[in-house]
């Protein structure tokens, strides 16, 4: 990741925006800008994620995040949460962008409607089979800690932890004589532009909405694991009912054959 065009966004895990924010950084120019949809997918970089989550070694740590944001120019969504003051360290020149909810209880009630899913144990026993979902499932619950020592609140879809993430971006920032963007959507490009110290581009600020999206990889979540559970009782059922004769079949072929 090279320092002089990274924009680093640090976002209260919103859920409904984030894909927004990614969306407007890349349109300016800070692309490819790493984020949790470039790393559930893939084995190696979950992997990394959660060996980053579990290091409380500094150095250590600081090196697995390095490696995990290879060949990205900018980052938002859930890597900058969980290492918003690793990133400052490790990029002193870079953006910090900090985007807001209007309000703290919207947030939350938004926040627990997309996350509490993937934190239970029905995701876990739908996942149960993949290995990339596994990790997930890991990875969510890895943060109740990391929430815990960070901002004050095991539960990561809470009203603390929104105000508590907020006042721990600003406070390490301050530690640090950064400035901080704090920055919604709705305010358009003209903010989020004059800060990097870009042009607007002639065309709307992105809107998406992530929340239909999130209900659908839900109900996609919930359809796969009752299919793989489905399989694997077929499996046992069809192994039961016919694996003795079928063998027994075998056994009669194999010495008719000798």
């Amino acid at each position: 990741m090279r320092q002089q065009d990274f924009a680093e966004l640090i976002q209260s895990k919103l859920m409904a925006r984030r894909k927004i924010v990614q969306a407007a950084i890349e349109r300016l120019g800070f692309g490819p800008c790493m984020h949790m949809a470039h790393i559930l997918p893939h084995a190696d970089r979950s992997q990394l994620m959660l060996d980053a989550i579990r290091e409380r070694d500094r150095e250590k740590r600081q090196k697995i995040v390095r490696e995990l944001m290879a060949g990205h120019a900018s980052v938002a969504d859930l890597p900058v949460i969980y290492f918003a003051a690793d990133l400052m360290d490790m990029y002193p020149d870079a953006a910090i962008v900090l985007n807001l909810r209007r309000s703290g209880v919207q947030w939350a009630a938004s926040a627990k409607e997309s996350f509490q899913f993937f934190f239970s144990w029905r995701f876990l026993a739908t996942c149960l089979f993949f290995r990339n979902d596994r990790q997930w499932y890991w990875m969510n619950r890895e943060t109740i800690g990391l929430c815990r020592r960070l901002y004050g609140t095991p539960i990561p879809w809470s009203i603390e932890l929104y105000d508590g993430h907020r006042q721990f971006v600003l406070n390490e920032a301050k530690k640090r004589g950064r400035r901080v963007l704090e920055f919604m959507p709705e305010q358009g490009w003209g903010p989020l532009c004059e800060f990097l110290g870009t042009e607007a581009p002639d065309e709307p600020f992105p809107r998406l909405n992530e929340k239909e999206t999130f209900q659908l990889i839900r109900r996609v979540f919930i359809m796969k694991g009752l299919l793989s559970w489905a399989a694997l009782g077929v499996g046992v059922w069809t192994s039961w009912r016919f694996g003795p004769s079928a063998f027994g079949h075998l056994q009669t072929m194999w010495k008719a054959y000798r």
